[in-house]
Order: C-alpha cells, then sequence, then structure tokens
C-alpha cells in the first residue's frame, strides 16, 4: 500500500512539468513598421492565405517616426485577426486618416480604439458620421409660432436655426473632421475632395451617367456629395499619396495634389474605384495618370478592379507595384 501511495505521489507531481509553458521560448516578433514602407492589412486580394480577405480596405505607414493607420476595413474582427496575425502593435500608431464614411473602410476604428483610445483620428467632414450640424426648424409660416403655447414652441421660443451637437459614430474618440486640406504634420498633408457622381453610387457610368451630357440631365447626382480624404506624404521622389477608394475620381485626387502640395507624384497607393468603368475609359485613364499628371509608379487595391490591376499593370509596366493583403512596400 505505501509503495502504491508513493508512486501515485510521484506521477502527480510529475503533472505540472509536463503541460507547464517553454518559459525558454522565444515569442515571434512584433512586425515593424519601416520607415518609407506601406503594408496593405485589409482588402480581398493577396498572396497570404494566413490572413484574411473581406472587401475593405487598411493599410499603415511610418513617414519620419509617425506611424499611420489609413482606413480600417469592414469588419473589427477581421481587422484585429489580420492584425494580430501580422504582429501589428496598434498602440504605436499616431495618427488615424479615415477616407471616408463608407462602411468597408472604417468599422476597424471600433478594435483600434479598445487598443488606443486617445489615437487622434482625422475623419472628413461628413455631417452623417459626427461634425456639427447646421439647422434651420422654422418652417412655414414663422410667425404661427407666437400663437403656440411656449411648451409647445422649440427651445421654449428661442431661436430656430441652431447647430447640433452630434456624437457621432465614435462616441468620446478624438477625432477631428477636416473641411479643407491641411498640413497635420510636416511634410504630411489631407487632401479633401468631394465626389458629386460616384459617391453614393447613384451615378456610375453605364447607368445614369452619359459622358458629355451629364450636367444637363443628371443634375439630381449633384446631391450626393461624399467627402473624401487622401493622405500626401512629401519625399525625396515626389509626393506619395495615399487613396482609400478615389470615389472623386483618382485623376481628381491627383491634380488636387499636385495643386496642393507644388510637387510631382511619385507613387499612388490604394483603392483607385475603376470597376464601373469599361476597358477604353480605364485605358484612358492610365494614360492620363501617366502622361498627363506624371505619376510615376502606381500600387493599386480594393476597389481598383481586375480589369484595372490589368490594364494599369501593362500601361506602368515595372512602376507597377504589387499592394496585395499583407504586403509590403518601400517608397
Amino acid at each position: 500500500m505505501h509503495y502504491i501511495l508513493m508512486l501515485s505521489l510521484s506521477w502527480f507531481m510529475m503533472i505540472p512539468l509536463s503541460i507547464s509553458p517553454d518559459l525558454t521560448s522565444t515569442p515571434e516578433p512584433a512586425f515593424e513598421i519601416k520607415e518609407g514602407t506601406i503594408t496593405n492589412l485589409y482588402d480581398a486580394f493577396g498572396k497570404d492565405r494566413s490572413l484574411t480577405m473581406d472587401w475593405g480596405f487598411s493599410c499603415i505607414t511610418r513617414y519620419h517616426g509617425q506611424v499611420i493607420l489609413f482606413d480600417s476595413g469592414s469588419s473589427a474582427d477581421i481587422f484585429q485577426e489580420n492584425v494580430n496575425k501580422l504582429g501589428i502593435n496598434l498602440k504605436e500608431v499616431d495618427i488615424v486618416v479615415i477616407s471616408h464614411s463608407h462602411f468597408d473602410h472604417l468599422n476597424g476604428i471600433d478594435y483600434l480604439l479598445r487598443i488606443n483610445p486617445d489615437v487622434r483620428i482625422y475623419f472628413p467632414h461628413d455631417v452623417f458620421w459626427g461634425p456639427p450640424v447646421p439647422f434651420d426648424a422654422t418652417g412655414q409660416e414663422p410667425s404661427v409660432k407666437d400663437s403656440l403655447p411656449v411648451e409647445m414652441q422649440y427651445f421654449n421660443g428661442g431661436s430656430t436655426q441652431f447647430t447640433i451637437p452630434q456624437t457621432g459614430r465614435f462616441w468620446n474618440a478624438n477625432i477631428e473632421y477636416v473641411k479643407a486640406s491641411k498640413e497635420i504634420f510636416p511634410g504630411l498633408k489631407l487632401i479633401t475632395t468631394s465626389s458629386a457622381y460616384l459617391g453614393y453610387f447613384s451615378c456610375y457610368p453605364g447607368k445614369s451617367f452619359v459622358p458629355g451630357q451629364f450636367e444637363e440631365k443628371h443634375d439630381q447626382c449633384r446631391n450626393s456629395e461624399l467627402p473624401e480624404l487622401s493622405l500626401a506624404m512629401d519625399t525625396d521622389k515626389g509626393q506619395v499619396v495615399i487613396v482609400g477608394c478615389s470615389h472623386t475620381g483618382i485623376e481628381k485626387i491627383i491634380r488636387t495634389t499636385l495643386a496642393e502640395t507644388a510637387n510631382s507624384v511619385d507613387l499612388v497607393y490604394g483603392g483607385f474605384h475603376l470597376l464601373p468603368f469599361d476597358r477604353q475609359q480605364i485605358v484612358t485613364l492610365a494614360q492620363q495618370l501617366k502622361n498627363d499628371l506624371s505619376v510615376k509608379r502606381v500600387a493599386p487595391a480594393h476597389c481598383t478592379g481586375h480589369l484595372a490591376f490589368k490594364i494599369l499593370k501593362e500601361q506602368f509596366g515595372e512602376n507597377y507595384l504589387y499592394a496585395g493583403l499583407g504586403e509590403t512596400i518601400a517608397y
């Protein structure tokens, strides 16, 4: 009996040794966000099968020491999964830029704010997502107000022209809503544009859009303005421009960047939004980027589209950079 008891105790004492973690093992190194690089964190195409593909866009870069997250994808869960698999430390992020208010570019912010709640976020001045909203509730026959008891009058009879201080989509986040292009760090500029035509999907080419007749026949499209932010980084080679979806038109964003920075454009990275366009339209646009606007290199992603990937690669040759999910390119 004594022998059996001793044998049992010996076996029991060995159990912790067999299941305890190997404290001498080396953990996987964190991903180093190197100066002058851009890494795609969220997209629907790529080589790395360990990452989750989804429709949306996000990338991360380091510029003069500042770590910048540009957009954050459709799903906070997938954004979290990809970021963690890549070894990205979101606590290192200094600046966040959200290109526009579509869900496939901003929902990962919910996860980011759990990790880095005080990070500075720049967002287009889009009334649907948080900035103060001027409003006029006067209505018709303004004098009728005086015939009502005070408890039926807005603000107890006060002004009916006011500003609504809404909290926005991300309550208590450190967000600035940007109306006009501005430099936010030396050499780092936010470029503001707005889309009258493609922004809310009401005036796509081949649907309601008629080249040369748009202004006369499709005035209703003017009511679908979608503000966008792009990011321009000044380098020795020229501006590196990161775009989210280019609803404004990639050519208009580049023209605006040239005007705002008074510098050439070396690289355009991100979604060119050419899915709606046919072959000839894309060829014309690619030649315009290369020849008229003197864009040296392109790294298209997200909503650029298969046809445009092919045509841009043909047009730019070795100056076409592959920018799929998980890829890091240097600028």
